[in-house]
């Protein structure tokens, strides 16, 4: 349980298990931007306690100071504060530029404007605050005609007036002031940061306040570090050093700033007065049933505050035995949306058992990442598919981490959530960031990559390969008899043409303009002929059409192969051989491809 409700402040970033006492490794890349980038500019918020602020000695200290040190601290970088008068100010040095970086903020799309935003260094949920004798909050739709106050100008107003038109917003110049309108019995509720609140509550001295109840979790303060747009590299960068640390750390720094429990303290010097005269065994058997029945409704409290934290965790928590099965001993309500299964259908495998639902392929790997995880005494972070109750697949992030018990054995305390969405958006990401448009081949970009790979390969084990050069002939012309659509429609079957025409294995991609390339594998000279004399024969007989007209298509092609005698094997000259080559081709007469042997049956 306690690792449970460590997930709730501690967010669930992207997977890493490097040694957080070490410095990141950053590339000769990485480290020659840094060096020409200079100074990182970072501007904090000035007065917002316990999250940043600036000390009377102009000290930038609070949660993010810390965060930042560690990030500095294994990254080898240095941030230079710039130390604005106000918020309004911080963003405005962002916006003209003159700061990189903002370095605790949720992310919004009026933000996304110039921003672009890192993994979150910290995930902050926000409650409901309310007097001491005030009834425990499930669900907040259901107080009809209280008084909720708020800070005015906060984002978080719109948002309740919508989720919450059964309740009366008032709003007030300062966070003091809410707290106040509370204690002064003004206002019934509000909605704040958990850390914030608990910061003020401590600090202030009012401990006739409490936090009574969680905010459903769109509310969650997802705090991130925002970079100007112009700096892909840098946020990079910086995310390398936010995945090194690790839950422990972020619990720790929290710590010190805020004491979530606060515990209102006893007047023993009251309680004297009230029993002065009264036999002192009988003053301690009273004084004794008071504190028992104190801490009875503390533990009470504690356990319903637990069970709505755990129900509104973004995903299932779990305690599952270190074994084969990972045999569920608790899983939270989350499961029924995660996995499709009842949670009492997991534990102790009474209908399922959680490896029958990840993917075959990915459970060794599962195994793998928590044995380290066992030997390491470091949290694990992975992601897999699992297949969910109605038959679907879903991907997933796990964190958690393995504990020792002389009673219980070894087990596993941690947290699955649900990114399906988020592999998509990345899938679709990747999908247009290597592919072209049009034809929906690889685009020049991941082609050269690839065959940089084929290069270093061969280097190292001589593998065969070829490279070619192709292009339509007589393109403009096509263009320009029968327009840019018709154009279009011969290199989109052209592209479908040249898939065909090659193995599964082999690469093809749009070069440019009326130009492909191709990467040919596991391929002698001959065999790389053979490929090309049935492409040509194919594209010979394919009826090209566009509004009822036929179109008359051919190629030229150039070829290298790395059986040849005298190739260097460099990118560069690779390309520059196969393309001297292809005019060759069509100096001699195109549709055809001219290759290192000048008599091989279809070359010139």
């Amino acid at each position: 349980m306690k690792a449970a409700l460590l997930f709730l402040l501690v967010i669930l970033s992207a997977s890493s298990h490097a040694d957080p006492e070490r410095r990141v490794p950053l590339s000769v890349e990485e480290r020659a931007y840094l060096a020409q980038l200079g100074p990182v500019t970072v501007a904090p918020d000035p007065d917002w306690k316990p999250f940043e602020y600036i000390e009377a000695d102009g000290s930038f200290t609070g949660i993010a100071a810390d965060l930042l040190d560690l990030i500095a601290e294994r990254l080898g970088i240095e941030f230079n504060y710039v130390v604005p008068s106000d918020w309004d100010e911080a963003i405005a040095l962002s916006r003209s530029g003159q700061v990189l970086v903002l370095p605790f903020l949720n992310q919004t799309p009026a933000r996304e404007e110039w921003l672009i935003f890192t993994e979150p260094l910290f995930v902050d949920p926000n409650v409901f605050i309310t007097r001491e004798e005030h009834p425990f909050i499930a669900d907040a739709r259901s107080l009809d005609e209280r008084v909720m106050v708020l800070p005015s100008g906060t984002a978080i107003e719109e948002r309740v007036r919508r989720d919450f038109p059964n309740l009366r917003i008032v709003t007030v110049p300062s966070e003091r002031d809410v707290f106040r309108m509370l204690e002064e019995r003004k206002a019934d509720l509000t909605l704040r940061s958990l850390a914030v609140s608990a910061y003020t509550i401590r600090s202030e001295g009012w401990f006739n306040l409490r936090i009574n109840g969680q905010a459903p979790q769109q509310y969650e303060n997802r705090l991130r570090m925002g970079v100007l747009e112009t700096e892909p590299m840098l946020r990079d960068i910086l995310n390398k050093g936010i995945a090194t640390i690790t839950p422990q750390e972020r619990e720790q720094i929290a710590n010190r700033h805020i004491n979530i429990t606060v515990i209102q303290p006893f007047d023993y010097t009251y309680v004297l007065r009230i029993v002065a005269g009264i036999l002192l065994v009988v003053s301690l058997v009273l004084l004794w049933n008071y504190r028992l029945r104190q801490l009875n409704r503390a533990l009470a409290e504690s356990e319903r505050s637990k069970a709505v934290l755990l129900a509104n965790l973004p995903g299932m928590a779990y305690k599952c035995r270190f074994d084969e099965k990972w045999t569920m001993q608790f899983v939270s309500e989350g499961c029924r949306e995660l996995t499709g299964y009842e949670p009492q259908m997991l534990v102790n495998n009474r209908e399922v058992a959680f490896v029958d639902l990840i993917d075959p392929a990915y459970r060794d790997y599962c195994a793998q990442s928590w044995a380290e995880a066992r030997e390491t005494a470091q949290p694990a972070k992975l992601e897999y598919p699992i297949n969910t109750a109605d038959g679907k697949q879903k991907w997933v992030f796990e964190q958690g981490v393995v504990l020792e018990d002389a009673r219980t054995g070894t087990f596993i305390e941690g947290l699955i959530i649900d990114i399906t969405s988020r592999k998509q958006v990345e899938n679709l990401r990747y999908h247009e960031s290597t592919h072209d448009e049009l034809t929906q081949l690889f685009n020049r970009r991941y082609m050269m990559r690839r065959l940089e790979d084929v290069l270093k390969r061969h280097v190292i084990d001589r593998s065969k390969f070829s490279v070619a050069m192709i292009d339509v002939d007589h393109f403009k012309r096509i263009n320009d008899r029968h327009g840019h659509p018709a154009g279009d429609l011969v290199l989109r079957e052209m592209a479908g043409i040249l898939k065909r025409g090659f193995r599964e294995q082999d690469l093809v991609g749009r070069y440019g303009g009326e130009e492909f390339i191709v990467i040919a594998v596991k391929v002698n000279r001959e065999q790389t002929h053979r490929l090309f004399e049935r492409l040509l024969e194919m594209i010979r007989n394919h009826q090209f059409e566009y509004e009822g007209q036929s179109i008359n298509v051919t190629i030229s092609a150039g070829i290298v192969n790395s059986e040849e005698p005298g190739l260097d094997f460099k990118l560069a000259s690779m390309i520059s051989l196969a393309d001297r080559r292809l005019y060759e081709a069509k100096a001699g007469g195109r549709d055809r491809f001219s290759s290192f042997d000048m008599d091989a049956p279809g070359a010139e």
